[in-house]
């Protein structure tokens, strides 16, 4: 069940002059009243055509237009925030949660706006932020870097000569800067979303230059490299952080990570102790001390029954989409390390490919492992929706006398559906699913 609340007067960091126009359209948004809100500006645009503070105003008025946010009571849990989780007298359960929504066209037409605003007034940085924080806040992931690129491209221009509401000089421009794209940065990386990561990592690099000093951007830029699997790229910013931040903890706490991950425990260690007796914070200490203690906790190396059987169609079912197995070293390698665990295939064992969906239906991720030599070993794993927002798994196992059958894992019960001619490569396997109607 859906149910429309209100529209939100979303802030986005626009400072608005205080003249009478502005005062009152502010009063309109407040209230929630977007149709005075637009004769307000058609009116104001009348008498004082000229007035940067319409660019902002129109900007707000389109942004919350296309802003709508609704109450969902559903059977099944929320993909991400907050939520509230229901039970009835029979054991059955329901989420409760908010679910934000945008109309693309009003959202196309209020960035429209704000680039009008940013090309009529360069200087404004306000403008500029307003429209990276309403990119992120859409998830238009490539126009909030392309909003903060050309606030740090603009910063070079007018050496950081920035004007603020009712084109006034912007007092401490330089830290509002670094915290905007600091924040802005965050929320890519924080969207766990590969793509937008990538997207921002030439942006991210130039931020740590004009910010050298930031321990916060150097960080970011750490961690966004080192989540696409850059660890060099990454070691190196955390480093430069440690030595332009020596009393914070965070960038010798994540080089110490790297290292175990690296298989270098004796380095990770080594750097675990220096925080442990140095003269940092007990949070810092007490995280190097947990540290130790995983490090020197045994790794156990999985069986391959347990790997295909119970491991890998644990990950699916927490896993939201069938594209995050494309990640090989991630799911294979990054994950169990994590857990003090050892794959029994090497990373470059096993080859992931993406088969595209047919009809209407959805994509599927295929996993080829080495030709098992027992039965039930898999040849063959997709990775496919479960309809619930979760995946699952389908596999391709060895039995007995050169047959082949397909089967899945629910919970702690191995299935199997029916043999199966073997299939001549991962997009075979997907047809011959389809065909028995496991994958649409």
């Amino acid at each position: 069940m859906k149910k429309l609340l209100s529209f939100i007067f979303l802030t986005v960091a626009l400072a608005l002059g205080a003249g009478n126009y502005q005062i009152m359209f502010d009063a309109c948004m407040s209230d929630g009243n977007f149709e005075a809100a637009d004769s307000l500006i058609k009116e104001w645009s009348r008498k004082v055509p000229h007035d940067p503070e319409l660019f902002p105003a129109r900007f707000n008025l389109l942004l919350n237009r296309a802003h709508s946010d609704m109450l969902v009571l559903s059977d099944k849990p929320a993909q991400g925030g907050e939520q509230l989780q229901l039970a009835d007298s029979t054991g059955n359960t329901a989420y409760l949660y908010s679910e934000v929504s945008w109309k693309d066209s009003l959202l196309d037409m209020a960035f429209v706006e704000i680039d009008r605003g940013i090309s009529a007034c360069p200087d404004r940085i306000d403008f500029r932020l307003g429209k990276a924080a309403a990119a992120t806040m859409s998830a238009r992931w490539e126009t909030a870097v392309d909003a903060l690129d050309g606030l740090l491209e603009h910063d070079a221009k007018n050496n950081g000569k920035w004007l603020g509401s009712g084109n006034a000089g912007q007092p401490g421009a330089d830290t509002l800067l670094a915290d905007a794209v600091f924040d802005r940065l965050s929320d890519i990386y924080r969207s766990d979303s590969r793509g937008a990561v990538e997207v921002a990592l030439p942006l991210v690099a130039k931020a740590a230059k004009r910010f050298p000093a930031d321990v916060r951007i150097l960080n970011l830029a750490g961690g966004m490299n080192y989540s696409i699997g850059s660890d060099e790229t990454a070691l190196a910013y955390f480093e430069e952080a440690a030595r332009v931040a020596p009393d914070d903890a965070m960038p010798l706490t994540n080089i110490g990570y790297i290292l175990y991950q690296r298989g270098d425990s004796v380095g990770a260690i080594e750097i675990y102790r220096k925080i442990e007796n140095g003269k940092y914070d007990e949070d810092s200490k007490n995280i190097a001390r947990q540290m130790i203690a995983d490090i020197m906790t045994p790794i156990q190396d999985m069986e391959e029954y347990f790997y295909f059987f119970r491991y890998l169609p644990q990950i699916a079912a927490q896993a939201t989409s069938p594209a995050d197995f494309l990640d090989v070293e991630m799911i294979n390698s990054r994950i169990p390390a994590y857990n003090k665990l050892r794959s029994p295939f090497a990373d470059s064992d096993i080859t992931a490919e993406e088969v595209l969906a047919q009809d209407g239906g959805s994509n599927v991720v295929v996993w080829t492992f080495p030709m098992p030599s027992q039965m039930p070993m898999c040849r063959y794993m997709a990775f496919v929706p479960d309809g619930n927002g979760r995946c699952k798994v389908l596999t391709l196992e060895k039995s007995l006398e050169d047959y082949w059958i397909v089967g899945t894992m629910t919970n702690d019960v191995h299935s199997n559906f029916s043999d199966m001619p073997y299939p001549a490569d991962a997009a075979a396997f997907v047809d011959g699913l389809r065909l028995r109607k496991l994958v649409k």
